[in-house]
């Protein structure tokens, strides 16, 4: 079961979360959005990277199972 790790606006301490299986990188901007209860853009609208930055939630990188740093904005 993978343990992820995901830092944003640089706050000290992460949001994390366990998942049956690997989690896409949407997905990863899909739990911050509900998180910070911010709402999914529409298929034809924004992508999922535009909506993180216009909410300021850069810089936005995780980690899953202790593994190497991704960032993802």
């Amino acid at each position: 079961m993978p343990f992820y790790r995901v830092w944003y606006q640089n706050k000290s301490e992460p949001l994390e979360f366990s998942s049956a299986s690997r989690v896409r990188e949407d997905e990863i901007f899909e739990r911050v959005f509900s998180h910070e209860n911010i709402a999914l853009p529409a298929e034809s609208g924004p992508s999922l990277a535009d909506v993180a930055a216009s909410h300021q939630l850069a810089p936005l990188r995780y980690t899953e199972d202790e593994g190497e740093p991704y960032t993802l904005l």
